[in-house]
């Protein structure tokens, strides 16, 4: 019956010892699952930070995208449009210039301000009508001074 006893108490001593393992392993087990969760969490929260930056940027770039074809689209023309207006202005101050030369000296120097217009590249109608000439004279001047 001693023996009986012995084996008995080596039993429910084996028992708690195998149950206080399991607990103690359940517990390391639990304790390295939460620090599992918790990256998990960690990575996910990156993950979604990750996906909003990348999806701002998208944003960005589209956004960065129709303002630069917005710009081109205006400005070019606008840009374009202030070169002409630029060009009849230089031409309009030459002309002026021409004119005014011409009446504060009382003698029109129709000869040279023909050649002058020509080289700067009008035709016989456009120097004709910018000094009021006929296009004969015109045509006289520049086949006289044989400009090619």
């Amino acid at each position: 019956m001693e023996i009986e006893i012995l084996i008995a108490i080596a039993a429910v001593a084996f028992s708690i010892y195998g149950v206080v393992f399991v607990v103690s392993r359940d517990k390391n087990i639990i304790k390295r699952l939460t620090i599992l969760e918790s990256v998990i969490d960690d990575l996910h929260r990156q993950s979604h930070d990750l996906n909003k930056n990348i999806s701002e940027r998208k944003l960005e770039a589209d956004i960065k995208k129709i303002v630069e074809d917005n710009v081109e689209n205006r400005v070019a023309p606008l840009t374009h449009s202030l070169q002409e207006v630029k060009k009849i202005a230089t031409e309009y101050r030459v002309q002026k210039e021409i004119l005014t030369s011409a009446k504060s000296t009382n003698t029109i120097d129709y000869e040279h301000s023909v050649l002058k217009l020509y080289k700067d590249g009008k035709n016989e109608s456009e120097i004709a009508s910018v000094l009021g000439l006929a296009i004969s004279q015109v045509e006289l001047i520049l086949t006289l001074n044989n400009p090619e």
